[in-house]
């Protein structure tokens, strides 16, 4: 008669005394009848051997048993245990097993008579069973046979099963079977911890089984156990325990004791100490190599000790075909950080500085920069940001840069001159100009003459315009003799210098852009469309209105293959493209991208006099072009304040000029409307004119700088402006600046 099993999920058997995990993995939790997997064990008859190769607690015992149930065939169930390394043990284990399948009693007895010749006993067994219905032959804990002559036993029987009966080798380890010649001949069935993992629906039923009603909470769990169902359990269990009144605000990791005592037991417990050392030491990595490891550990045969981790199944994860790259599970990495940090806590930091030096010289500075930041290291951080800042801001990774800023903290920051700068032109590529400015302020503060990025202050200068062309000329000159001639940010002082001379109507100017175009190919995208934007102006001041549109779509083209539509002062590019679709009568398209430049460059307000006066007259144009009076006058509004703060303009004021005289030629009208002004409102406009910053003003009024940004947004609203400078200008024509100076 057929044994059967209840159905359920294998997890950790807990100790009663202590409510701990112990080391055994067998009892049955929950009702949970993995059906996928059984259906697809009992449609797979067609395999001499089934391989269940999975770490410990990922329910291997209990599936075999679910499939027991499902199954018609007979199981004949082989515990193994190590001294089954003695091959005659093991033959006399295997024949001890089959007495379920029908075998006579009679050739039963005979095989349990000891012979010396193995070979012999070998032979009789598989004639013995060679005329028996089919069965499978179930062999559990396969990884506790080390001996190669008791797997060579393990293989013989296998090859001497009858037709349509299986072996089942279920094991945490990489079996001693010619598992690539089995698969090879289509003779194997594999389940691995990929298949073995809960799936989302099953880790909700199982937390819903031990009395956990975790909504999302449960899809967050199931994620970070990757599925595997001792490691849920194991999370029901210390959530459960926690006390909380509200479960599904519990925090669950590796580092839990629960966790922890686990993997003591499962994995540590007979560990040589050599081999848990390395696993402590590289478990500050997310993704591990041998020569990185090497490099984190002092040892010469990480590469080695990985694969054959990866082979004992000790829940290292192999990330490509050629075993070069591998991960921890996330528990089990969370677990070896917390066991370091209670080993040996005084020696993280220079693990991670081993890691970051390692990463960034071989080409990985974003990774790099993460371990240094995690050594607390913030030079190294800064020096590694600034060096890959081009790329970093030209691939629109400025997520990267906010977590990483975040995670060093303002303070620090205004402290390192590296990081100074890498701040100050974040903030420029995102629009953000009342920061731009404070960032440059602390850059002239805090960087020297005797700091290595002396002059790199200077191509922020350039950068930012505060002096007008003329400044940005001297200033562009400047970085270019003080910064190292192989140097990346030699590009934008070249092309700020170029801007600059554009401003000025110089023509010096476009040869050196289109210079700085060609230069900036390998360095920056950014670089590259703002010195191609520059030019396709100059085009279009030419009235070679096809070949600005070949240099613009080259830009728009560039902005869109590298993802920089985060970036704000990326909005110029697509102002400019809408003027040449204007010029070109292509109305509709014109307008859909001044629709773009609208909301790429939503949130810009108080940013660099230059470019906001470009992007303002540029837009103005257009709009005049399309026949939008009124949206036009609004943009000329903007262009005269952003221009009085970039003296010596003439391209501008021309293109002003221009604008004022096309808007003269057409009727329109305008409106005002109440202001209805809070005193808050009008407290913060008094300081307006001043060049204090929000982060000053907010200091002055007790405010925080968020707030004030509020009110001046809403100030700005209200008068119909978009601008520090506009309102400015427009509190003064309404009488609101009247007599009062800050």
């Amino acid at each position: 008669m057929k044994q059967t099993f209840q159905p359920g999920v294998s997890f950790v058997r807990m100790n009663p005394a202590t409510g701990t995990a112990g080391n055994e993995v067998g009892e049955t939790i929950g009702l949970l009848p993995r059906t996928r997997l059984i259906d697809g064990l009992i449609n797979a008859r067609s395999a001499r051997v089934v391989l269940f190769e999975a770490p410990a607690g990922y329910s291997k015992t209990t599936t075999l048993k679910l499939w027991d149930e499902a199954d018609t065939r007979p199981f004949a169930w082989v515990r193994l245990e190590p001294r089954y390394d003695d091959p005659a043990l093991l033959v006399e284990a295997v024949i001890g097993s089959l007495g379920v399948t029908g075998i006579d009693r009679s050739v039963l007895e005979e095989l349990k008579n000891p012979v010396p010749d193995l070979a012999l006993r070998l032979k009789r067994t598989s004639d013995a069973v060679a005329g028996l219905d089919p069965f499978v032959l179930v062999l559990d804990d396969a990884h506790l046979i080390e001996d190669e002559a008791a797997w060579q036993v393990i293989y013989t029987v296998i090859g001497g099963l009858p037709e349509r009966t299986q072996a089942a080798v279920s094991t945490r380890a990489h079996p001693g079977l010619p598992v690539g010649r089995l698969r090879a001949r289509g003779e194997l069935h594999e389940l691995n911890m990929a298949d073995l993992a809960l799936t989302r629906r099953e880790s909700r039923e199982l937390l819903a089984g031990l009395g956990l009603d975790l909504g999302e909470r449960a899809d967050e769990i199931h994620e970070r156990a990757e599925g595997w169902p001792a490691a849920l359990y194991l999370a029901g269990l210390a959530i459960r325990g926690s006390g909380e009144a509200r479960p599904e605000a519990v925090t669950f990791d590796g580092g839990d004791r629960i966790v922890v005592e686990y993997f003591r037991d499962e994995f540590f417990q007979d560990m040589p100490e050599a081999k848990a050392s390395f696993l402590y030491k590289t478990s500050i990595l997310e993704e591990l190599n041998g020569p990185l490891c090497d490099a984190v550990t002092g040892r010469a045969d990480s590469h080695a000790t990985l694969v054959a981790l990866s082979e004992e199944n000790a829940l290292v994860v192999p990330l490509d075909r050629s075993n070069t790259r591998f991960r921890y599970h996330h528990l089990f990495r969370d677990m070896l950080r917390s066991e370091m940090k209670l080993r040996d806590p005084g020696s993280e930091p220079e693990l991670q500085r081993r890691a970051a030096a390692w990463l960034a010289a071989n080409g990985d500075i974003p990774r790099g920069t993460d371990h240094a930041i995690a050594s607390g290291d913030f030079e190294l951080a800064g020096a590694f940001i600034w060096l890959d800042l081009p790329d970093t801001l030209g691939r629109g990774r400025v997520a990267s840069l906010d977590r990483w800023f975040e995670a060093i903290g303002d303070s620090r920051i205004a402290r390192i001159p590296s990081l100074i700068l890498s701040r100050a032109h974040r903030e420029i590529a995102m629009g953000c100009g009342d920061e731009a400015y404070y960032w440059l302020s602390v850059a002239e503060r805090e960087i020297g003459e005797d700091s290595p990025v002396y002059g790199d202050l200077f191509a922020l200068r350039a950068t930012a315009g505060p002096d007008g062309p003329a400044g940005m000329v001297a200033d562009g000159d400047r970085a270019a003799a003080l910064v190292d001639p192989a140097s990346p940010w030699q590009v934008p002082a070249k092309l700020y210098k170029g801007i600059g001379l554009y401003l000025e109507e110089d023509p010096a100017a476009v040869p050196l852009l289109r210079e700085t175009a060609r230069e900036a190919a390998s360095v920056s995208p950014i670089i590259q469309v703002m010195a191609q934007v520059q030019i396709a102006l100059d085009a279009l001041d030419r009235d070679q209105v096809e070949e600005a549109y070949g240099v613009i779509i080259r830009a728009r083209d560039a902005i869109e293959r590298n993802g920089l539509r985060i970036l704000r002062v990326m909005s110029l590019i697509y102002a400019v493209l809408a003027l040449v679709k204007a010029r070109q009568g292509d109305v509709e398209l014109a307008a859909q991208e001044l629709e773009t430049s609208r909301r790429i460059g939503e949130g810009m307000v108080d940013f660099i006099g230059w470019h906001e006066a470009e992007l303002a007259t540029t837009r103005c144009r257009a709009l005049l072009r399309l026949g939008q009076r009124d949206l036009a006058l609004e943009q000329l509004k903007k262009a005269e304040a952003a221009t009085a703060r970039v003296p010596g303009s003439s391209r501008l004021e021309g293109w002003i000029e221009w604008c004022r005289e096309e808007i003269e030629k057409r009727p329109g009208s305008s409106t005002a409307g109440g202001l209805n002004l809070t005193k808050a409102e009008i407290r913060t406009l008094q300081f307006l004119p001043s060049h204090h910053s929000f982060r000053a003003i907010g200091e002055q009024l007790y405010l925080s700088q968020n707030t004030v940004k509020t009110q001046a947004n809403s100030l700005y609203r209200k008068l119909g402006v978009n601008s520090r400078t506009e309102a400015v200008m427009e509190g003064r024509r309404l009488g609101l600046l009247e007599g009062e100076s800050q």
